[in-house]
């Protein structure tokens, strides 16, 4: 399986925590949950990828700008449609046990309209139908790609892997070949999210600006 965008830094990225009591191969769910209540964690970005616990860098200010760009569009469909919900900031999304995993996507998509009751308090064993990854600097592309496996062999029908820097969209399912979707084309929600359609350019499109897509201003250089 390919990233899906034509972007990804190479070296920096993730930092592998291990060797330590708890923090190597083999951690549980239970173990993450107490960990991150520790106040040298309460400011870290925290997955947990098969018992391995990954401490993620702040993602920066192109990658925040991605993600509300991705709300917005997805927040005008559930306006327009009247189904859904999205989970943001990281919802922790648990993917397996024996070895438990724990990841983070940007923006998460949910099928249901629920009461606030409904809406779990900790992490989710209910996954979405959609889950969205936002590309930053700090990004290795075999990273990307693990999780995007993990996203779906765990049953999650669609992922979407935005990079705001090549202002591309990979668009990832189970059994299918991977599309990469440029800006002079169109975004679809297929029967995930039925009636969604956006042009990739609509999308990174930035309010009060009359924009130029990404061919155009390297012609311009």
């Amino acid at each position: 399986m390919s990233v899906g965008t034509k972007r990804l830094a190479v070296d920096a990225g993730r930092e592998v925590v291990g060797d330590g009591v708890g923090m190597g191969e083999g951690m549980t769910v239970e173990e993450f949950l107490a960990l991150s209540q520790r106040e040298e964690y309460a400011d870290k970005r925290l997955e947990l990828d098969e018992g391995r616990l990954i401490i993620m860098p702040p993602a920066g200010d192109l990658h925040g700008t991605g993600c509300w760009l991705v709300t917005r569009a997805l927040t005008r469909y559930i306006e327009a449609s009247g189904v859904g919900r999205l989970a943001i900031n990281d919802p922790g999304l648990i993917l397996g046990r024996n070895p438990d995993t724990v990841r983070a996507p940007d923006v998460a998509y949910y099928r249901e309209n629920v009461s606030w009751e409904a809406i779990p308090r900790g992490l989710a064993e209910r996954l979405p139908q959609l889950v969205v990854e936002v590309v930053s600097p700090t990004d290795r592309p075999n990273e990307v790609v693990r999780k995007v496996q993990q996203y779906l062999r765990a049953g999650i029908a669609m992922v979407w892997v935005v990079d705001p820097e090549d202002r591309t969209v990979g668009v990832y399912r189970r059994g299918r070949e991977p599309q990469v979707l440029g800006e002079g084309e169109v975004l679809s929600g297929e029967e995930v999210l039925p009636g969604f359609s956006m042009a990739v350019a609509e999308l990174f499109r930035l309010p009060g600006t009359v924009q130029e897509t990404k061919e155009q201003e390297e012609v311009r250089r």
